[in-house]
């Protein structure tokens, strides 16, 4: 890795780390912080550690399907490397806007282990359909089923939410239509062409070209998914690992001691959250995420346990998670210098 990549990373690291200190200081104002650290000293810590471990399933199941795919590709993966390949992953989409960074780091830890960039690509755009196909749908069932609930407390906003479920699935059309129509992805392409041709510069050839070869390579996927049982076996992993992940406020819900009910509808406003809030860019939806909470989990959590809610919601659904996936990768690229200046 270049000097000038790590000072981009460097770059990422900071602005998300002081995006973190501007939002907690915003959603924290005015709150009785001692009271509220002492609600936290009570929670049921075995909960805690349900809901943490709902997150490593969440992990676990990406390192599965990542696996899978390079195997199916040809190329050899051990588990050992394929949650290594899911930690990266987590970490970099976490730091940099609109998760961008997550599946360029995925390709370049994938090709120090000497497996082709080529196929790395294909595995992550396989990936990525099951985990964008699956997350629409729960979003779709999310927003369906709690409508009334959404329409009654968010008011216009509900058009926000609305808009991000619009970009993820005019994302997961625009992916499938380059998978299994050649003949309309191709009329797409000529009129993006003509379109980015006429700007000034030589961005557009550049995006042009760049564009070209990211149809070429979901085109190459429609091979593998021609197979059912192959993509049947990607769904029912990511089905788990999505369901695992949106549990998460559930098992928080239970650790403040709250009474057994309405958990369904916790898991279908969580899948309206996460669809809504993963299309701005914002590293991390940080910022968005904590706001989104409050919003609409206020139909669900006591006003007196909200607060308590989203810290421990996104402490352990996205800060723990992004410090252990952040400590991995330092350790494992510290390790490789380490193994390459002992060989050299």
């Amino acid at each position: 890795m270049t000097h000038k990549q790590w000072l981009r990373i460097a770059g990422n690291l900071i602005a998300f780390l002081g995006l973190i200190a501007l939002t907690f200081y915003i959603l924290l104002r005015g709150q009785d912080l001692p009271q509220l650290a002492a609600v936290l000293l009570t929670v049921k810590i075995r909960y805690l550690l349900l809901a943490a471990g709902c997150m490593c399933i969440f992990l676990l199941c990406e390192a599965v399907n990542i696996r899978k795919c390079l195997h199916l590709l040809g190329c050899r993966c051990n588990f050992r490397q394929a949650i290594r390949y899911a930690l990266t992953g987590f970490f970099f989409s976490s730091i940099t806007p609109s998760a961008s960074g997550g599946q360029p780091m995925q390709l370049y830890d994938m090709h120090r282990d000497h497996i082709p960039v080529s196929s790395g690509a294909l595995a992550l755009l396989m990936q990525f359909c099951s985990f964008q196909t699956v997350t629409v749908c729960f979003a779709i069932t999310g927003f369906i089923t709690t409508h009334s609930v959404l329409a009654e407390q968010i008011g216009r906003l509900r058009y926000l939410f609305l808009l991000g479920a619009g970009l993820n699935l005019a994302l997961l059309a625009v992916t499938w239509i380059a998978i299994v129509s050649r003949g309309l992805t191709e009329r797409l392409r000529r009129a993006a062409s003509w379109f980015l041709h006429r700007l000034p510069g030589k961005k557009p050839l550049q995006l042009d070209q760049a564009l070209t070869e990211q149809i070429a390579l979901y085109q190459r996927s429609a091979v593998y998914f021609q197979n059912i049982s192959v993509f049947f076996q990607l769904v029912l992993v990511t089905i788990l690992q999505i369901g695992a992940y949106y549990s998460i406020p559930c098992w928080i819900y239970l650790s403040l001691g709250l009474p057994v009910h309405a958990l369904w509808q916790i898991v279908a406003l969580q899948a309206v959250l996460h669809v809504t809030v993963s299309a701005l860019p914002l590293p991390g939806a940080v910022g968005a995420s904590e706001s989104g909470f409050l919003l609409l989990f206020r139909t669900v959590f006591p006003a007196a346990a909200l607060h308590d809610a989203m810290l421990l919601s996104r402490g352990v659904s996205f800060y723990l998670f992004v410090a252990v996936s952040g400590m991995v990768f330092a350790l494992s690229t510290l390790f490789r210098h380490k193994k390459n200046s002992e060989t050299n």
